[in-house]
């Protein structure tokens, strides 16, 4: 016995370790189960209730074995042991049962059906281990106390402290450290390796004495601890209610901070972080104090009253953080350095509105224990306690996910709570109530106490009801993202709701071009439209219509589509605008995004008008996983990949899944950003979709909107003037500039080859469920406003990849109507312009390099090219890459091949090999523009022409590009091999020659 007590101090950091491995857990399985069960409300409830319920049972069963086992603490070590055991085997299992169900029992299984096989599933693979955590903090408790018995409280409370600083520690190492480092599956093996090791550890402890059994009961209690009577029903009953509040809290105050710092996967375990941390110190703070407290459960009422007027008080707190928010964005760096200070500011920022409340949370459940425990109610009430205070948790989850919020609103939610965290304080605290007539001291049970704590409560829920006013306009201002702490101040709020899985808005903005309809999810727009169709269509309108007309355009009608995302509803909207089109399920995770986007009126009302209009409300691979019917077409245009529970729709995983769902002769149309975004994140998500379909293309929508498209199985169709036989469709094409097939074939931006070559220009990680990079990454990208121009690039570099790459020739003159791809329009217009002017002369306007084309063609005219060949060159090669990819073959016929600029014979080797390279360019000779470069190259001036910043980039890559054509790698590696090192700087700099350098060295791939 004295060799256990000498090393009890060392129960304390063993416990910690135990609660880091338990946070760990609880992160890693919500997002485990996520994947199989989708990341709905319901989900999300239901893993809450699996953590929670099992650890309730695993409690109480604590509670009702504890006393007839001579050594707790040897339990409890065999207990971490096996939880460290299936901790170790989990990711196995998980993947080993999901994927058999996935192949063999949902595709036979519909509606309900199949989430109950879900559910029940995910139940069986967690549910286990929940109870065995349960168990863990009943038994370390009672293994403590009998070494310790003289020192209840410091006992309970210290290791209510441990476990919940542990599992703060955790919260943060599993999403900052273990989850990047090792992704899903080592990250949930480094918890089992803890687990087991704190079973190593206990083990001797648990030996090193042997207390003879659980602590005795006081026969001076009437009733003993046989039976439960009035005053342990009570404390289990505030148990219960105060676990319900807490949760409420903490998932109102998840929601409210999100609205404020940004939904993604970091700020919520920051939010996390910080609400246990405050319980950790709670527990700290009553270790010392509780066995010194005459009454355990006044001390608990007077808790309970601050409790809730701390929650009170965090309104109060919250109300300012939009504007700290705003600071931190203008004043920090946005860069990976200034997103890690921003994390640290966001932390501390959700600190101060939860760190109160959460304080006071952690003493509760010492307290309420505690008194039981001087009763003489025995060991067992330990897991009693925890275990009512873990079912409060789940019917505080429920409560404020399917109730509270989406009917009362998230101020109203915390107001009830902390109302019901009040009112408990004043019924521990009232004369005759819990306490009752057993205070040994007369002060005990007077009014004064309960009289002011329902002042005090009183007083502080008018002043959150008067004084704090949560402005919808500043909790949709995306602060997180712009740093304005409040819309801007023409807008005018249509909507606002707060659902079960987001707090949805609709508000109308006028910044002089025409008023403005968006749609946000926690403050981020997610779709925006112009009131009038007179106005000039935003850019989010042309993504909606052409994710829904480009497959159209592929196709020759679609019996099933199916559509993951909601949004404004344009692109089931323009969907339903082909009478070819059997039926359309739009999958939407949040109820309120349909109900908001009503707002958007006739601009969206096939969507919900037309009968072969599907709305379902269920996460999208769960739904298509369940459905048991394939599909003609499915597009996917979710939420930004950085907000939370998004990703797994751009995983490695996900591409593979969505083959199955489709039928033969089946297309997939992915959206994606190319704004807030780095190119490594493009690659990681194109790595994994191009690796599961035969062909893949790539349209831009506009400057930042890609859509790509593929097939699973052969070649995609070429597009087709179908769409454009319907008034409905036709007219939702022209509102956006799209009037024919060329403004549709403009759309054009990459082909199959360029897509899968693309991964290897910005080599990353392969997005994966159980390797989340985007997840973890596009966060920062948002944060350092990444922008992906490489797409727009290429479509606009001075070899014709688009065109080689199936993209349509040239036209003249350039459109001028279509308000698509705009740099490529202008492209255009200046080439043809640039072509007028060498040809014609110097009277007709001219592009921004005019001067050039005058240069040239007066050298021409004056019979003085050759004069200095070097500048001829680079004149030349200049305005080839300017002119040859943007014009008709006619115009560059003209320009090029049969020129009337250059009257005069020429006899430099240099400046002959420059035009004809040119020349050959012009009429796609490959074998030319070898032969030509290849003289270049080898000729007196081929290192100045290499290292000028015009003539190397130009002449490499024509001849990269011909060498691309012709299907001759060797040349291409040959060639890089030879000269990358002399090109200049920017050269070897430019994405789209290394993306064409790369695609030249591979050679052309038949698939």
């Amino acid at each position: 016995m004295k060799s256990l007590q000498g090393r009890a101090i060392y129960l304390l950091p063993i416990f910690i370790l135990s609660g880091f491995a338990g946070l760990i857990y609880q992160s890693l399985w919500s997002q485990y189960l996520g994947l199989f069960l989708g990341h709905s409300s319901h989900a999300q409830s239901l893993v809450l209730m699996l953590f929670m319920g099992g650890m309730a049972i695993g409690a109480w069963w604590a509670s009702r074995r504890s006393t007839n086992w001579r050594y707790p603490l040897l339990a409890y070590a065999a207990i971490e042991l096996l939880i460290g055991l299936l901790g170790l085997a989990f990711d196995g299992i998980f993947q080993g049962v999901t994927g058999w169900a996935y192949a063999h029992l949902l595709p036979g299984l519909e509606g309900q059906g199949a989430t109950a096989l879900r559910w029940g599933l995910a139940t069986v693979l967690v549910l286990p281990q929940c109870i065995l955590l349960g168990a863990t903090f009943p038994l370390m408790s009672a293994g403590y106390l009998r070494v310790q018995p003289q020192a209840q409280g410091e006992v309970l409370a210290g290791l209510y402290f441990a476990n919940s600083i542990g599992a703060a520690a955790g919260a943060l190492a599993s999403t900052y450290l273990l989850l990047p480092a090792l992704g899903l599956p080592g990250a949930v093996m480094v918890a089992g390796a803890l687990n087991v090791l704190v079973a190593v550890l206990i083990y001797p402890l648990a030996r090193a004495g042997a207390p003879g059994g659980g602590p005795s009961e006081n026969p001076t209690v009437p009733g003993g601890a046989g039976r439960t009577d009035r005053t342990v029903a009570a404390v289990l009953c505030i148990a219960l209610l105060t676990g319900a509040s807490s949760f409420v809290y903490e998932i109102t105050w998840v929601r409210m901070l999100s609205l404020a710092l940004g939904t993604t996967l970091h700020s919520f375990e920051l939010m996390l972080a910080a609400f246990i941390a405050g319980i950790a110190f709670g527990g700290l703070w009553l270790r010392h104090r509780a066995d010194r407290m005459a009454s355990p459960l006044r001390a608990a009422g007077w808790v309970q009253v601050l409790m809730g007027l701390a929650a009170l008080a965090s309104m109060f707190v919250y109300a300012q953080a939009f504007e700290w928010v705003g600071w931190l964005m203008r004043v920090i760096v946005r860069s990976a350095e200034g997103y890690g200070l921003y994390s640290v500011a966001s932390a501390v920022i959700a600190v101060l509105v939860m760190f109160p409340a959460a304080f006071f949370a952690g003493m509760t459940l010492p307290l309420l224990t505690l008194a039981l425990l001087r009763q003489g109610r025995g060991e067992r009430v330990i897991g009693q306690v925890y275990a009512f205070n873990t079912v409060g948790a789940i019917v505080g989850v429920l409560a404020a996910v399917h109730v509270l919020m989406p009917v009362l609103g998230l101020k109203c939610a915390l107001l009830v709570a902390a109302v019901v965290d009040v009112g408990l304080g004043v019924w521990l605290l009232w004369p005759g109530g819990v306490v009752g007539s057993r205070a040994r001291r007369p002060e005990v049970v007077s009014y004064r106490g309960a009289a002011l704590a329902v002042g005090l409560g009183v007083a502080g829920v008018i002043a959150a009801v008067a004084l704090v006013r949560f402005d919808p306009l500043v909790l949709s201002s995306s602060v997180y993202r712009h740093g304005g702490a409040r819309l801007h101040d023409s807008a005018k709020m249509l909507f606002f709701k707060d659902g079960q899985t987001a707090t949805v808005s609709v508000f109308e903005t006028d910044r002089g071009a025409g008023p403005v309809r968006s749609i946000a999810t926690n403050g981020k727009v997610d779709a925006g439209m112009t009131v009038s169709v007179d106005q000039e269509p935003s850019g989010d309108e042309s993504t909606m219509v052409l994710l829904g007309a480009l497959p159209l355009a592929l196709g020759h009608g679609f019996e099933r589509v199916g559509v993951i995302g909601f949004g404004s509803g344009l692109t089931t909207h323009t969907l339903l605008g082909d009478p070819r089109v059997g039926q359309v399920d739009t999958v939407e995770i949040e109820p309120a995004m349909v109900e908001g986007a009503r707002l958007f009126g006739d601009r969206v009302s096939r969507a919900y008008d037309d009968p072969r209009s599907h709305i379902v409300i269920d996460d999208a691979k769960a739904h298509f996983a369940g459905s048991g019917r394939r599909y003609d077409l499915i597009i996917s245009e979710p939420s930004n990949p950085w907000v939370g529970g998004t990703a797994s729709l751009f995983s490695d995983e996900f591409y593979a899944f969505v083959p199955g769902q489709l039928n033969e002769g089946g297309l997939f149309v992915q959206w994606l950003q190319l704004y807030e975004i780095t190119p490594e994140l493009v690659s990681s998500v194109l790595d994994g979709l191009v690796d599961h379909f035969s062909d893949v293309r790539a349209y831009l929508a506009n400057d930042s909107d890609l859509i790509i498209v593929a097939t699973p199985k052969g070649k995609l169709p070429e597009l087709n003037a179908g769409v454009f036989e319907h008034p409905a469709l036709r007219a939702e094409l022209a509102r956006v500039g799209v009037h024919g097939m060329d403004d549709l074939r403009d759309t054009y931006a990459m082909g199959d080859a360029a897509l899968r070559a693309y991964p290897a220009l910005y080599p990353s990680p392969r997005h994966s469920d159980y390797h989340p990079i985007l997840t973890l990454r596009a966060p920062i990208a948002r944060f350092q406003q990444g922008y992906v121009g490489d797409v727009e690039s290429i479509m606009t570099a001075p070899w014709p990849l688009t065109r080689a790459w199936g993209g349509p020739e040239p036209r003249v003159p350039p459109a001028g109507g279509a308000q698509l791809n705009l740099q490529v329009l202008q492209r255009r217009s200046t080439a043809y312009l640039l072509s007028q002017r060498l040809q014609h002369g110097a009277d007709l306007p001219g592009g921004g390099d005019h001067a050039l084309a005058d240069a040239l063609r007066s050298l021409g005219a004056r019979c003085e090219l050759e004069i200095t060949p070097l500048e001829t060159a680079g004149l030349v090669f200049f305005l080839a890459g300017e002119t040859v990819p943007f014009l008709a073959p006619a115009e560059r016929e003209a320009m090029w091949v049969r020129p009337t600029w250059r009257p005069c014979p020429l006899r430099d080797a240099t400046v002959i090999d420059a035009l004809a390279l040119v020349s050959a360019a012009a009429t796609d000779d490959h074998a030319q523009v070898l032969e030509s470069g290849q003289r270049l190259l080898e000729g007196p001036h081929s290192v100045g022409l290499l290292a000028d910043a015009r003539s190397g980039y130009y002449l490499f890559g024509a001849m990269q590009y011909a060498a691309w054509a012709s299907g001759d790698t060797a040349l291409a590696r040959a060639l890089s091999d030879r000269y990358w090192n002399s090109l200049g700087t920017d050269a070897r700099a430019s994405g789209r020659l290394r993306l064409l350098t790369y695609m030249a060295a591979l050679g052309k791939q038949e698939r």
